[in-house]
């Protein structure tokens, strides 16, 4: 049976096709193929460029059905909306998402422009302004409305599901945190924590074993005023905006900044005196009127501007450690049960991550490797196979979310010889320790092999990788290569072998979803590999993991006495990561990356 589930639209918005039968699993972030981070589109885009041959069931997260009514009308705009979107995309054509912010009249002198040279997206553009238009106010129809409105785009590649399934928000973001975890077939806890999702900012669930859950707590996004509902995500979310950042986007340069700092004890009392955690019924509860300062960005700008950045940033970052961390000491009290699976868009907060497995009785902790809205197909997937009575139990071997695409050496070579600025040579199985070598010289490097990750992380094969020794790497891909502040840290990669010896306090993880304690003897070896407060977000790697990124950084302990490398990302800033070869050339040429190693040959500028 094959069953698509889905994160339909809207911010990481992504697929999960579960093949029950042959038991695979294929799964994209539509900003992957669009590559405009954090896209709102639907997706169409990935429907389009990975033809499905056969679908039975479509699956979604669906958001609010149920508990606003009214939202009818505004589901019924909602279609026409990013059809709108979808029209303004063919005439724009961006390469980032800043590529689609425009004034009123920007936009509509460009739409003029475009009149005689792309008539037809004008006209589906203004075509679909006019149907929203006429949508009437109805509390009635949102999910016959968006049921609809997803069969006739899965209709135009020929996919006709036999039924659209929808399933709740957080349940979706907890599900694949079990059924993927170490866990499956155990007791567990799973964790959800978010901006908003159906009305509520987290839920607890206990699963005694597959298919067997039960919801023993949650806590409401209540309404404040003009769209904005209260909850832990959007507190940080705010202080995100009065930082001048991006929400929903750069709220983990507001945790690589607050290492620098000291949480304001006035700040932060006045934090923790409008918050509540009830240990009864397990919520976390806000004093409307002492926490709206928090939503007013000029207010908090002020407090920053008192405090200085570094402190600012810590006062959030240390009020969500503790209100988490009380929460879960109260949940354990209640289920005493050793296992913790967390997902949802604030796990990616890897320092509270770090708090609860130091703070907490949970000592087996798994953080969703797609904690965010994209993890959302995954789970309702799953939840939609359950339903139709059908084994999900092998998903336990899927450890790590290697879900993505991949491409042939032949498919690589063509595309290779049509840039006439690179030069490359066949290294073949060879290319780990090349890599290893080049590393160890100074350069920095990208590799491109095998099926591309699902989530935010780089997990060794679409990677930038350089030297952690080196102390000037870290500002030189900061600076030259990824072109971001120069206080966020990188991640390493590093030999599950290695992972006793240089840390305080760890377990084995595979995703750089949690901090940990590097022991202070090493520091000084690996300083790019080490944040300011003396953590590491590592990817420990096994052989059977990844076996030709487990033989790199073998290689790498072989000449410089440590199994570790600087890893992340490969992608420029303000791109997403690299998805096809030509993303992979294109970007390395961008980059200012020494040499690129894509399945098996070594690339490098024609002028070096």
């Amino acid at each position: 049976m094959k069953i698509v589930g889905t994160k339909y639209c809207g911010h990481d918005s992504a697929i999960c096709l579960l093949d029950t039968k042959n038991k695979t699993v294929f799964a994209m972030s539509t900003e992957r193929v669009t590559r405009i981070k954090h896209d709102q589109i639907d997706v169409t885009p990935i429907l389009d460029s990975y033809p499905i041959d056969n679908v039975d069931y479509v699956a979604h997260s669906y958001s609010d059905f149920e508990d606003k009514g009214h939202d009818g009308e505004l589901r019924e705009k909602m279609t026409y909306t990013k059809d709108i979107e979808k029209a303004l995309r063919r005439i724009i054509k961006p390469k980032y998402a800043k590529d689609m912010i425009m004034t009123r009249v920007e936009k509509n002198k460009f739409l003029f422009k475009s009149l005689f040279g792309n008539f037809s997206a004008v006209r589906a553009y203004y075509s679909s302004k006019f149907k929203r238009a006429l949508v009437k106010e109805s509390a009635v129809g949102n999910r016959k409305a968006f049921t609809s409105y997803i069969e006739k785009n899965f209709n135009k590649f020929n996919l006709k599901p036999k039924k659209i399934f929808f399933y709740e928000h957080h349940l979706c973001h907890a599900t694949p945190s079990y059924y993927l975890s170490p866990f499956n077939g155990d007791k567990a806890l799973a964790l959800t924590i978010d901006g908003q999702g159906d009305g509520f900012f987290s839920k607890l669930f206990v699963f005694n074993g597959p298919a067997d859950y039960q919801l023993i707590g949650q806590s409401t996004a209540d309404f404040l005023e003009n769209g904005v509902f209260l909850s832990i995500g959007r507190i940080y979310e705010y202080f995100t905006r009065a930082m001048d950042l991006r929400p929903n986007s750069d709220e983990g340069k507001v945790e690589a900044l607050a290492a620098y700092g000291k949480a304001d004890k006035d700040l932060l009392q006045q934090l923790k005196r409008a918050t509540y955690v009830d240990k009864n019924d397990l919520s976390i509860n806000f004093d409307i009127v002492k926490i709206k300062p928090f939503y007013n960005v000029d207010w908090l700008k002020t407090q920053r501007s008192k405090v200085g950045d570094e402190n600012f940033c810590a006062s959030v970052q240390t009020f969500l450690e503790d209100t988490i961390v009380t929460y879960l000491n109260y949940a354990y009290t209640k289920y005493p049960i050793s296992n913790l699976c967390l997902s949802g868009g604030v796990a990616a907060n890897i320092i509270m991550s770090l708090n609860i497995y130091e703070r907490t009785p949970f000592k087996n902790i798994y953080v969703l490797p797609a904690m965010a809205d994209d993890g959302l197909a995954i789970g309702s997937a799953i939840l939609n196979a359950i339903d139709l009575g059908e084994d999900v139990a092998w998903l336990k071997h899927f450890e790590m979310p290697y879900f993505g695409d991949s491409y042939s050496r032949d498919e690589v070579k063509k595309v290779l010889d049509n840039f006439d600025n690179i030069i490359y040579d066949d290294l073949n199985d060879s290319w780990p320790n090349e890599a290893a070598l080049s590393v160890s010289k100074g350069k920095i490097c990208s590799i491109f092999q095998g099926r591309m990750e699902f989530g935010p992380r780089a997990l060794g094969n679409r990677s930038i990788i350089a030297s952690p020794m080196l102390e000037g790497t870290r500002k030189k891909i900061n600076s030259t290569v990824k072109r971001r502040p120069s206080y966020q840290p990188f991640c390493p990669s590093i030999l599950e072998e290695e992972r006793e010896r240089l840390f305080k306090n760890s377990f084995p993880h595979k995703y750089m979803a949690i901090a940990f304690r590097m022991k202070e003897e090493f520091i000084k070896d690996l300083p790019c590999a080490v944040h300011v407060d003396g953590t590491a977000r590592p990817q420990f790697v096994e052989e059977k993991d990844n076996p030709n990124y487990y033989r790199y950084l073998v290689a790498l302990k072989d000449i410089t006495g440590y199994g570790v490398s600087l890893n992340t990302s490969f992608n420029l800033h303000g791109r997403t990561i690299v998805r096809t070869p030509n993303d992979a050339v294109v970007d390395f040429i961008d980059c200012n990356i020494d040499e690129l190693f894509i399945e098996g040959y070594r690339v490098r500028r024609r002028n070096v």
